[in-house]
């Protein structure tokens, strides 16, 4: 089995949902395969996080709803005009108990693609530094970088001058996170290296949010239109210092 057929099912697996030749197939490859193993770890990772805030309804919840039915049809008419309340405030009740199971289904699958996403960026950022050439436009110039991603990507990166605050830029290149091209734009800060990784998104501004991932301090944030994600072993103020700087 591959990794890329793997990806798919592991939360599948997880989640006991998989059965015989399939199942065995899957844990055989996640056994020997390091990337599956880390991502199957982040899924049960997860599934902790979400039962440790998850609250029981109260045993008496049934008994409770049936006495309270009981008592409306003792104290009200037969009429049909009754009938009908008693059967919107059923239907209240289903609502409200889908829109929660709803609700964590969202979350659950919004946990598991940041998860994805910051393995992968870290991955990324890694990937960079072991390369010979980590940057394919070695510039310190704004115009020089930001030109060079015409028609590279699909979208006009941000690309910012920060020398004058303590942040040089280096240069730029492209790279892959999931399944998407990406524009990669590189800072320095003394010896460290910083990874800004962005791309087009249809979602609503959001603040920072940091992580520390492998010795790596991350920081990801959306702002006009565009995901960005900046990794680099540099200290997590320095980084937030350089996120305002490319708000």
């Amino acid at each position: 089995m591959r990794c890329e057929d793997a990806r798919d099912l592991v939360g599948a697996l997880v989640d006991g949902e998989l059965t015989g030749q399939q199942k065995h197939e899957l844990e055989t490859h996640v056994a020997s395969c390091p990337t599956c193993t880390e991502l199957a770890d982040d899924y049960r990772s997860i599934g902790r996080q979400l039962r440790a805030g998850y609250q029981r309804a109260p045993v008496d919840l049934a008994d409770t709803i049936r006495s309270t039915l009981a008592r409306e049809r003792l104290t009200t008419s037969h009429s049909a005009r009754d009938r009908r309340q008693l059967m919107q405030r059923a239907a209240v009740l289903l609502l409200s108990m889908g829109a929660t199971a709803f609700l964590t289904w969202v979350l659950t699958q919004n946990l598991a693609e940041q998860a994805l996403i910051e393995r992968d960026v870290v991955v990324a950022h890694v990937r960079s530094l072991i390369q010979e050439a980590p940057i394919q436009i070695a510039s310190s110039e704004q115009h020089t970088v930001k030109p060079w991603f015409n028609g590279r990507v699909d979208f006009a990166p941000q690309v910012k001058d920060l020398a004058a605050n303590g942040f040089p830029l280096a240069g730029g290149r492209l790279d892959v996170i999931g399944d998407r091209r990406v524009a990669a734009v590189v800072y320095k800060r003394r010896q460290h290296l910083i990874n800004v990784f962005m791309w087009p998104t249809a979602g609503i501004d959001s603040p920072a949010r940091a992580v520390a991932s492998k010795g790596y301090n991350v920081l990801t944030w959306t702002a006009g239109g565009t995901t960005y994600w900046a990794v680099s072993d540099l200290n997590a103020a320095e980084m937030t210092e350089l996120q305002k700087l490319l708000l």
